[in-house]
């Protein structure tokens, strides 16, 4: 189930591996990991299974004894972890974490570089650093948190269609999914939207929030989003038309988009969504709700400073 590494200090980091981060990355990582964990303190490695596997680990990990939990994968491997580590509002561990792979986006927030020697030795010596992070509660009762990025509606339905490129890695998928989102996904429900407590009702294309600035392994979406500042970013899009969603690529590259018409940007320590029609949800790149859930309604909360982080 897991491997141990050399003692060399008296701090116990649980790394947990998702061996299908970046095309199979993680598997390759593994010997270097502990090879290099080996050099500075005890380092135990554990691979994943199967999804949720490692919420499941993570949430273990007080309780054996760990002083931190690594998660070395992508975004979804930390989201993963993250959760594991929740004890009400506040995760019960520090979070290491090792970028291998396909987007990073929460990585390139915190200005990681993709080296295993850098991210291990990290863990070991690097500061823990506050993170703001958000709870997501929907009307089926189904809560989680996310550490970098949320989306109903046209931006979930790019992940959903992530699920099932499987040639492509990184932002030429993310990319590939958005056009094929562009070209056959055009739905815009009708939202009732608070924002701490001030209404606003449209039809829009999607709400996304970021605590961190990138998205979809380019797209920076909430630029001026701060993980310490206690508040989500958000952008909500118009019910714009497919043309003017192809000119806008290169601007949400680029983070020049606020300034467009078709958005509006936000700052907001609670958020209330409902929907007229079911709302597919991603959290972090990941699935938190799909179309056939028919979650109609979500509460999205702040958490400041409910993580800390190894930078």
């Amino acid at each position: 189930m897991f491997d141990k590494g050399c003692k060399a200090n008296n701090m116990r980091v649980k790394v947990i591996i998702n061996s299908r981060s970046g095309a199979g990355r993680g598997r390759e990582q593994t010997e270097i990991i502990r090879t290099l964990g080996g050099r500075y303190g005890d380092l135990d490695i554990f691979m994943t299974h199967r999804p949720r596997h490692a919420t499941e680990l993570a949430a273990t990990a007080a309780d054996e004894g760990y002083d931190m939990v690594a998660a070395a994968g992508g975004d979804g491997t930390v989201h993963e972890v993250v959760n594991g580590l929740m004890s009400g509002d506040r995760a019960a561990l520090p979070l290491g974490i090792i970028p291998i792979g396909s987007g990073n986006d929460l990585a390139f927030g915190l200005g990681f570089k993709e080296k295993a020697d850098d991210a291990v030795q990290r863990l070991f010596t690097g500061t823990p650093q506050p993170l703001d992070l958000a709870r997501v509660t929907d009307d089926r009762g189904k809560s989680e948190v996310f550490a970098n990025n949320f989306g109903i509606g046209f931006d979930a339905v790019v992940v959903m269609r992530t699920e099932t490129i499987t040639r492509l890695h990184g932002f030429p998928m993310y990319l590939t999914a958005v056009l094929q989102t562009i070209l056959f996904y055009h739905n815009a429900p009708y939202f009732e939207i608070s924002f701490d407590d001030q209404p606003l009702n449209q039809r829009s294309l999607f709400l996304y929030c970021g605590l961190g600035t990138r998205g979809g392994g380019g797209f920076l979406l909430t630029p001026d989003a701060r993980w310490d500042d206690g508040l989500i970013d958000s952008m909500l899009v118009n019910a714009i038309g497919r043309l003017t969603m192809l000119k806008m690529l290169s601007s949400a590259m680029k983070g020049t988009h606020v300034t467009s018409p078709h958005v509006s940007m936000r700052k907001n320590r609670e958020i209330v969504v409902k929907s007229s029609s079911p709302m597919p949800i991603q959290l972090d790149g990941e699935m938190f709700a799909y179309p056939r859930d028919n979650v109609r309604q979500v509460i999205i909360t702040s958490l400041p400073a409910a993580l800390q982080v190894m930078v």
